[in-house]
């Protein structure tokens, strides 16, 4: 969705993957790491809700108990907030879970972050979003990724408040990742740790993610071809 923080958004789009390949993905890890695949996340390189068929195709072949019997609430389909497949996902009979990467409250600088994305309006969005809820009785998370000066400031926490008021949600703060080129930073933890003492205190849920893979290049943000 060439958002403006993502090296893997560089890469450019090239195909869909079909329900098997997806499924292929999860046998590879099974066999690779001798264990068994208990959650799993649409996410990363390109935008599930633009493949929506194969998804949830895919998505049900996992559940199913003649397959990977992954329960439908450790299934989730994360997606830059396409109303559409919010629509469509709010009437699937599968308790499938639903997380929207949000990163700005603000429709100028989310513009600016995720310009392929501004079509969908935040009001429009927060309606699909209350409307899920309400069809599904189902908590939304919201991911939001700090970058300093960016996104983190206290206009930005406002706002972000703002959308949050009366919707069940769950706020996941994100890392900054480092991304060779990227004029984006972090967000220093000081700012972090107010985001998150803020949201308590307006009784939202929020967590820190832990970030993982940043060692081999393959942390959120990071995966992309080096050659």
């Amino acid at each position: 969705m060439a958002c403006a923080f993502c090296a893997t958004g560089r890469e450019g789009f090239h195909r869909n993957l079909s329900p098997e390949e997806m499924i292929d993905q999860v046998s590879l890890v099974e066999k690779d790491f001798g264990r068994r695949v208990t959650n799993i996340v649409a996410m990363g390189q390109g935008e599930p809700f633009l493949n929506y068929d194969a998804v949830i195709e895919a998505f049900r072949k996992m559940n199913s108990v003649d397959s990977f019997n992954i329960g439908a609430r450790h299934i989730t389909v994360s997606t830059c907030g396409i109303i559409t497949g919010i629509d469509a996902l709010a009437n699937e009979p599968e308790q499938f879970t639903l997380a929207i990467s949000l990163h700005s409250a603000i429709q100028a600088k989310r513009d600016k972050l995720m310009p392929r994305v501004s079509a969908q309006r935040l009001p429009d969005l927060k309606t699909a979003l209350m409307n899920y809820v309400e069809k599904t009785n189902r908590r939304v998370t919201l991911e939001y990724l700090l970058i300093k000066d960016a996104n983190d400031r206290e206009e930005d926490l406002e706002a972000l408040l703002h959308f949050c008021e009366g919707l069940l949600c769950h706020v996941n703060l994100l890392p900054m990742n480092n991304v060779a080129g990227s004029p984006f930073q972090p967000a220093p933890l000081n700012t972090v740790n107010h985001w998150i003492d803020t949201l308590s205190r307006h009784h939202i849920e929020a967590t820190l993610r832990r970030s993982r893979g940043s060692d081999i290049a393959g942390a959120c943000g990071q995966l992309k071809n080096s050659l």
